[in-house]
Parts: C-alpha cells; structure tokens; sequence
C-alpha cells in the first residue's frame, strides 16, 4: 500500500512542478482569484446584503469550478 501512495505522490509531484514551471498556471490563479472576487462581492452584492456571511462565496464557486478545471486538465490531456 505504501508503494502505491508513494507512486502516486512522486507522479503528483511532478506533474503539478511542471505545470508551475508554466505561466499558464499563475494565469490560472489569478483568473480563478479575480472571478471569485467579483462574483463575491458585486454579483453576490456581499456589502449592499449588510450581512457578514460567506453564501455568496460559496454559492459561486460551483460555477468557477465548472469552467476552469475543465480548462486546467485540458492541458493535462493533449500531453
């Protein structure tokens, strides 16, 4: 058992230190960051609500998910 965690944790290792050796990564986060921020506090309206919760948060991130993992493995797959 202990082989195959080690397996897979070398395979990680080296897929993830070779997609943040990209800008593509970097460009990614700050995407996933910007949109999170924006659908937090204006389309979430977070500061006009006058309540101090995370539901918009969390209400989007599904959405933010759904567009940019697919986006992200896509880079993964043409390899």
């Amino acid at each position: 058992m202990s082989g195959s965690v080690s397996a897979v944790s070398n395979v990680m290792r080296r897929e993830l230190s070779g997609y943040f050796s990209t800008p593509v990564a970097w460009v990614f986060i700050v995407i996933f960051l910007v949109m999170a921020g924006v659908f937090t506090f204006y389309i979430g309206n977070l500061y006009a609500r006058g309540i101090s919760d995370l539901d918009p948060f969390f209400q989007f991130h599904p959405w933010l998910y759904l567009f940019l993992v697919p986006a992200i493995a896509m880079r993964l797959w043409a390899e």
